[in-house]
């Protein structure tokens, strides 16, 4: 009974069964064979911000230059279009967002991890 009395009683001592050192958590013990974990072309990649109007009746449209391929996929351009709340179209090499977005898609990329991002 005095075993019930102990603070450092436990189930698997009421199991009877022997007691084990706690495990390390994954935090503390990397693997042996693991890899640093990769670079994203976003952080690579020099982006440029640009505000346009010729050739659009007048209306104002920021456009992102300097996207990877890669990255230019259309789940990119969602997220950003759906955390902007604007509207946004991929044409050629740039993606185009509807009005002045380049302070706050300045934000929003350095948030997704692009290091090297200016406004033009």
């Amino acid at each position: 009974m005095d075993r019930l009395d102990s603070e450092l009683f436990t189930i698997a001592d009421a199991m009877g069964l022997p007691r084990e050192p706690a495990r390390p958590s994954a935090k503390e013990t990397p693997c042996a064979g693991a890899e640093p974990a990769a670079v994203s072309a976003l952080e690579t990649a020099s982006l440029r911000l640009f505000l346009e109007r010729k050739g659009r009746s007048g209306k104002t449209v920021t456009r992102l230059a300097g996207l990877p391929p890669g990255e230019r996929s259309a789940r990119l351009v969602k997220e950003l279009k759906q955390r902007l709340g604007c509207g946004a179209a991929l044409e050629e090499s740039a993606v185009f967002f509807q009005g002045d977005q380049r302070a706050r898609l300045l934000i929003l990329l350095k948030e997704l991890g692009a290091r090297n991002v200016k406004i033009v």
